[in-house]
């Protein structure tokens, strides 16, 4: 059939106008995304629901780990002008340190449908200290040395394996233990202590007007050990501690040191690596990675030694962190498939009409209706399917079961298995453009653009020769 005519569709207006018929086409487009909204709906819910046994998950296995330390830490006491006294803890950072965690294995741990990785990592943290007591000889506050103590904060120490012991030169060694409340350093605001008349101490205001009720950053649980048996005679000193923890979707390593080297290795190859400080060196397979970190004294933007409150307060902000989360979350990619789902069922749409338009025989907007319905229940089956089987399995088949049925429901509206044919052959592009959107993050504004435009331009074409006021029977130029 050659007629570019569009016949009766049971509404009067739209017999002969073409162009009235496109105008109700894009706006069956436009309530499409109706439904869609409610399939983002529940996947939003399933994101959820996953968010929620990721975070029982890895409170068994330590959650996200932050690791501090070992640094050096000792209380002191100076008194105010108006006679009050204030305490803290002054820290000493090494002036070199390093995290070698050279055995990260990740396991994916399932819990009904959802899948969380969690470690096991086994590492030593070293710290080397340029002549300690010297550099604390003129601080400005009367420092407690007797009482200096090392220093290390885990953020879950629920995921530890093994007690961790400090050892230095000489042989010496010293098992770390819970620090008690008083030697834990507060990087907010310093205690301060008024005298009444009996000579009993009471905290007094705080050392710095209007930060009393300041949010404090969270350090996780510090481990202490008493820091005298390791200082030595020759002035330098160098302590390391091994660990063995498990944790949950990401390790983290601050810049514990003026000059801090990070090196990671794991059987993970999907690392994400997050953070202030990019990695100097790293090698991804499917085997896993390799990474190492430098981040220079100048790099951190924190003195070397001071209180508590002035220096522990922006340790966490510049930091090295590796996500263990596999980049291909089903969720994350039907949201991004679903942003794109008006763009598509237009196409689709589109496609119908130059059929309607080429062939001569109409489809009913109620027609039009059930094919949006089903280029919707495709991103249904879409996340259905990934949540069990992974995205690209599940694009495979709940693309071709949507082609399918789109392309055999054009053969019967069209009167032919050549449009079966046709129909799915454009289909198949239409998705197969989609698949590319989702593969290709960084390119697919630019695709989805280009697609776009290729379409419209085509139907331009297409059409160029249709009588779209339906005043007359036009010649066929196609």
């Amino acid at each position: 059939m050659t007629s570019h005519s569009i016949r009766s569709t049971g509404l009067p207006g739209l017999r002969r106008s073409a162009g009235l018929k496109l105008i109700l086409i894009c706006g069956l487009v436009l309530l499409m995304a109706i439904p869609a909204m409610f399939i983002g709906a529940i996947s939003y819910e399933r994101s959820t629901a996953a968010d929620e046994v990721t975070r029982q998950v890895s409170q068994r296995y330590g959650g996200r780990q932050t690791i501090i330390g070992p640094i050096l830490s000792v209380p002191y006491e100076t008194t105010l002008a108006n006679g009050t006294v204030q305490t803290g803890h002054y820290i000493l950072f090494p002036d070199s340190g390093s995290a070698e965690f050279e055995d990260v294995y990740v396991e994916a741990k399932t819990q009904s449908l959802y899948k969380v990785p969690v470690y096991s990592a086994k590492g030593e943290l070293t710290a080397r200290f340029n002549d300690p007591l010297n550099q604390l000889e003129k601080v400005g506050v009367t420092l407690k040395r007797t009482e200096a103590r090392f220093l290390i904060s885990l953020s879950d120490v629920r995921g530890l394996k093994q007690d961790i012991v400090l050892r230095g030169t000489g042989g010496k060694s010293s098992q770390f233990e819970p620090a008690a409340e008083e030697a834990q350093p507060r990087p907010g605001v310093p205690a301060v202590y008024g005298q009444n008349s009996d000579g009993i101490r009471f905290i007094a205001k705080p050392a710095i007007p209007g930060r009393a009720h300041e949010a404090l950053p969270r350090f996780g649980q510090w481990l202490s050990v008493s820091a005298l048996p390791f200082f030595t005679d020759t002035g330098d000193m160098s302590v390391s501690a091994e660990l063995h923890l498990s944790g949950a979707q990401s390790l983290s390593i601050p810049p514990f040191a003026k000059s801090t080297d990070v090196s990671l290795t794991s059987n993970w190859p999907d690392p994400g690596f997050q953070g202030e400080f990019t990695p100097t060196d790293r090698e991804i397979s499917e085997a896993g990675f390799t990474a190492s970190w430098s981040m220079p004294y100048l790099s951190r933007g924190i003195r070397g030694q001071g209180r508590a409150e002035d220096v522990l307060r922006g340790l966490t902000s510049n930091m090295v962190r590796v996500k263990f989360v596999s980049t291909d979350n089903p969720y994350q990619t039907v949201n991004r498939a679903l942003k794109y789902s008006v763009l598509f069922i237009g196409l689709v749409f589109l496609s119908y009409f130059l059929f309607e338009i080429i062939v001569g025989t109409p489809v009913h907007p109620a027609q039009y209706i059930l094919i949006g319905l089903a280029q919707a229940i495709f991103y249904l089956l879409l996340l259905a399917f990934a949540e069990r089987i992974g995205f690209v399995p599940a694009f495979t088949i709940a693309a071709l079961l949507t082609i399918f049925v789109t392309a055999g429901y054009a053969g019967a509206v069209f009167g032919g298995r050549a449009y079966i044919w046709k129909a799915g052959s454009v289909f198949a592009i239409v998705y197969g453009l989609l698949f590319v959107l989702m593969r290709m993050e960084d390119f697919a504004l630019m695709v989805g653009a280009l697609a776009s435009f290729t379409a419209i331009a085509a139907t331009m074409y297409l059409t160029r020769g249709v009588d779209w006021y339906g005043a007359q029977r036009p010649q066929s130029t196609l």
